[in-house]
């Protein structure tokens, strides 16, 4: 699923940063402002059995993108990711045997049996699910403006990203800003964090997005619903109206 297709707004911008990201997010001997807390965020979340991801458009408070995952006992996973932008809606289940897909109004299904069908593992897991959702990005963080603010009850860090060092990564156009704040409490457990994009338009205004990521219901989830109405597959292999 491509989230980039979403359209114009840059909703899904920041997750598709995050996955391009997550291959080269570290290993060099400098240290940058809150590292060690971020690392072990994003080690601990790789760790989890299950959980909920809400990305959260902070202008209007809503949850415009929603993944829930589960690992059964033999690693296999089965998530649920739903979308919304405007009028338009996206959305896939996948169970590691069959997958529902709804894009653009139209529910396509495959299983095993299918040449493009992918199941996803401990091993090989959904982006969304891998250390790249705690977007950390090294090479490009600004370590001059980047910061840390601790005391007993919350940690802040926030790290500035030079946008010159993304290339290569799948960027809006008019791009010219972008920073992560994380927050964690004050034994270092990640709280969420906020991802804000500034995009300069043609007429020299400045529009910022901001959306914040919620990690939740960690190894409490049950069973992963469905959001697709699944009877729409069966009405259009028919070939009755949709």
């Amino acid at each position: 699923m491509k989230f980039k297709s979403f359209g114009k707004r840059l909703m899904a911008l920041l997750m598709a940063v995050a996955v391009a990201l997550s291959l080269t997010a570290c290993g060099d001997d400098y240290v940058v402002a809150g590292e060690d807390y971020i690392l072990a965020a994003r080690a601990a979340y790789i760790e989890l059995d299950s959980a909920r991801v809400d990305i959260i458009n902070d202008d209007t408070g809503e949850s415009e993108q929603i993944f829930i995952y589960k690992y059964d006992e033999v690693g296999m996973m089965t998530y649920s990711y739903y979308a919304v932008s405007d009028d338009t809606v996206i959305a896939q289940f996948n169970n590691g045997y069959e997958q529902y897909t709804e894009q653009y109004g139209t529910v396509t299904y495959l299983d095993t049996g299918d040449t493009s069908f992918t199941s996803y593992t401990r091993d090989v897991p959904y982006p969304l699910a891998d250390e790249g959702l705690i977007l950390f990005y090294k090479k490009a963080v600004d370590t001059e403006t980047s910061y840390i603010a601790t005391n007993e009850l919350a940690i802040e860090v926030c790290h500035y990203y030079n946008i010159s060092k993304l290339s290569g990564v799948d960027t809006a156009d008019g791009m010219t800003g972008f920073k992560v704040l994380y927050y964690f409490d004050g034994e270092g457990n990640l709280l969420f964090l906020r991802e804000i994009t500034e995009i300069t338009n043609d007429d020299g205004s400045i529009t910022e997005y901001s959306y914040s990521i919620y990690i939740t219901e960690q190894n409490e989830v049950t069973t992963v619903p469905n959001f697709i109405d699944i009877s729409r597959v069966e009405e259009e292999e028919t070939g009755e109206e949709v």
